[in-house]
């Protein structure tokens, strides 16, 4: 089993997003991923986090099952009762959920932030830190 854990991490006051993604393979590598956007808003953020790591899951050859942990309850609930309230959100929440549904086998858990292993690689990508 895959286990990958996804975060954002977002600037209020400049509108810049930072997102990570930590995975460990089923022979052990472990990986990492960040990119740095702007102009999302902290659930889109979350989404699009969410969607980087799908992306990564889809690239893994030979993987069959996926564990993804995330901090972000309302994301997490989201995925696991296939439902958003947030409207403008929708679009992107229904892409997370196609590429969720692509893969053999997915779990989604909410963790703490204290135990997101995604969560510094976030903030790295939102400081610009390489």
């Amino acid at each position: 089993m895959v286990h990958i854990y996804f975060d954002a991490a977002t600037n209020q006051s400049t509108g810049e997003n930072g997102l990570g993604v930590w995975m460990k393979t089923s022979d052990g590598e472990v990986l990492s991923f960040k990119k740095r956007l702007a102009g999302l808003s902290s659930v889109h953020a979350e989404l699009s986090a969410c969607l980087f790591a799908l992306e990564q899951a889809h690239a893994l050859a030979g993987e069959t099952s996926f564990m993804l942990y995330s901090d972000a309850d309302t994301i997490v609930r989201a995925i696991e009762q296939r439902f958003m309230k947030d409207r403008t959100a929708k679009p992107l929440f229904l892409e997370v959920l196609i590429a969720y549904d692509e893969l053999p086998t997915a779990f989604i858990k909410w963790v703490p932030r204290a135990e997101n292993r995604a969560d510094s690689i976030a903030r790295e990508a939102l400081n610009g830190s390489k």
